[in-house]
């Protein structure tokens, strides 16, 4: 299929996606207690993550299946880009010293390589694909910071992306909201709807969870590398970052009706994964942290905690799955709190290949094929083992195992023999030119999931990085 009809479908694809989304203000201070009406916004970084190339076949391999600091607040703005600084002595390589590392993270690299964008320092946040969100950028400078700390991006090329990229955050066109927009050209920096046609008022509205994995990762830029840290304070003390909380809760915003409208956004897991990004920067969501609608089901046997948020009572899917507690654990290292949720949720899994045989690593994913991308919970609206996109619609046919999940899971507990078994999985899941695919599907006669990303790219190097610092976490 030509790339012009695949890009077509997709944007028609997220066009119906998001104008399908329809939250509402709640009046009650217990906003998610006003079932019937919607007033939640999606529990998902992202409204859509596109993917427009798949790879030709001879290139897609097949491996084998194994064997069983606050902020100040101060200064003001500037967009004059100030004299480029130089990388800090002070950051020395930690070279892979694993062969099976040093391919992985070799591979990795090739996506940035071919995706990274010299007029803006912004990278693609899918294969060839020029658009981005503030999440797959969060990923696409922790991803960049891996290389460096790995050695496999040279320093005067990482002071050049850094240079280019800030010199395009402080010049960025910004809506009347004073947040960045939901969606960048990665070429020209200009906003873009979630359609990828042009936003010149950025009608689209911000993403709190999108902003927090963004700013947690110049919140990693300006302290590994203090050169950088009075620029990027300068250029965030830009944005309105108040409107990013509202009632101790993440506050979000969607069009509607010609004007944007504010939302509660979030549910448990990517909620506190916000919510934990946002107070290295001093920004303080205390009833995400500490008041979020929780309650226990069982899986398998196994006791998990969900959010009683859901698709019905709310207008939001409760996704259940891996990827903002990995992220939480790479990054910032996890709490007592949430180590129980932690180890069940990685004893569902195995316990489910030990069942069925299917090896299983679930997450949100891009994919190769309509609806190009869904997530992949242990439990989503009351059913276990749901493949649902954002409107809750399932895709069970679609089932799918998660390339950065498996290198997650490893870097984070590698002492357990299942995580091995991930990892060894997917160790050559790549394209020699383009990088790591998004995984396998788990219907064998679907083979690989080609679809080739920002994320999975990044955290692949993230959790390498993790793992050579001693698995000590990213931020710290």
């Amino acid at each position: 299929m030509a790339t012009s009809v695949i890009k077509s479908m997709i944007l028609q694809s997220v066009l119906y996606t998001t104008t399908n989304q329809q939250p509402l203000l709640c009046p009650s201070t217990a906003m998610w207690q006003c079932s019937p009406t919607p007033s939640m916004i999606i529990a998902a970084p992202n409204n859509f993550n596109p993917d427009v190339q798949t790879p030709p076949p001879q290139t897609v391999p097949q491996p084998n299946a194994p064997t069983v600091t606050p902020l100040p607040l101060k200064p003001k703005p500037t967009v004059t880009p100030e004299k480029p600084a130089t990388p800090s002595l002070k950051t020395s390589p930690l070279p892979l010293t694993q062969a099976a590392d040093q391919i992985a993270g070799g591979r990795a690299w090739k996506y940035f390589e071919r995706n990274w964008n010299p007029q803006t320092g912004l990278v693609n946040s899918a294969d060839n694909f020029p658009w981005t969100t503030w999440w797959d950028q969060g990923s696409a400078l922790l991803g960049i910071h891996a290389a460096r700390q790995l050695g496999l991006l040279p320093p005067d090329m990482f002071q050049k992306r850094m240079n280019t990229l800030l010199q395009t955050l402080e010049k960025l066109p910004l809506p009347a909201t004073g947040l960045p927009n939901k969606a960048y050209s990665t070429r020209t920096a200009q906003m873009r709807q979630l359609n990828d046609t042009p936003d010149p008022k950025g009608i689209t509205g911000w993403s709190v969870i999108d902003m927090a994995r963004f700013l947690l990762g110049l919140h990693v830029m300006r302290s590994h590398y203090p050169e950088y840290s009075d620029r990027i304070n300068r250029i965030v003390t830009r944005w309105n970052l108040s409107k990013l909380v509202k009632d101790g809760w993440l506050n979000g915003s969607i069009p509607r009706a010609g004007r944007l409208l504010e939302v509660q956004e979030g549910r448990l897991g990517y909620e506190q994964y916000a919510a934990h990004s946002l107070k290295l920067w001093n920004i303080q969501a205390t009833n995400a942290l500490s008041n979020p609608p929780v309650k226990t089901v069982k899986v398998d046997g196994v006791t998990l905690q969900i959010d009683q948020r859901n698709l019905k009572n709310s207008g939001a899917t409760n996704y259940l799955t891996n990827d903002p507690y990995l992220l939480w654990g790479l990054e910032m290292g996890w709490n007592d709190a949430v180590k129980p949720q932690v180890q069940n949720l990685l004893k569902v899994q195995q316990q489910r290949f030990k069942r069925t045989g299917i090896l299983t690593a679930i997450n949100e994913d891009s994919l190769d094929r309509p609806p190009y991308f869904l997530y992949y919970s242990v439990y989503a609206n009351g059913k276990a083992w749901e493949v649902l996109n954002t409107r809750g619609k399932a895709f069970p046919q679609l089932r799918f195992f998660s390339t950065k999940a498996a290198f997650s899971w490893f870097a984070l507990m590698p002492d357990e023999p299942y995580t091995k078994m991930l990892r060894d999985f997917v160790q050559n899941l790549s394209d020699k030119n383009r990088g790591y695919l998004s995984g396998r599907y788990e219907n064998s006669q679907l083979g690989v999931n080609a679809s080739v990303d920002v994320n999975t790219n990044a955290i692949v190097l993230e959790s390498l990085l993790y793992k050579v610092r001693g698995r000590h976490p990213i931020v710290y």
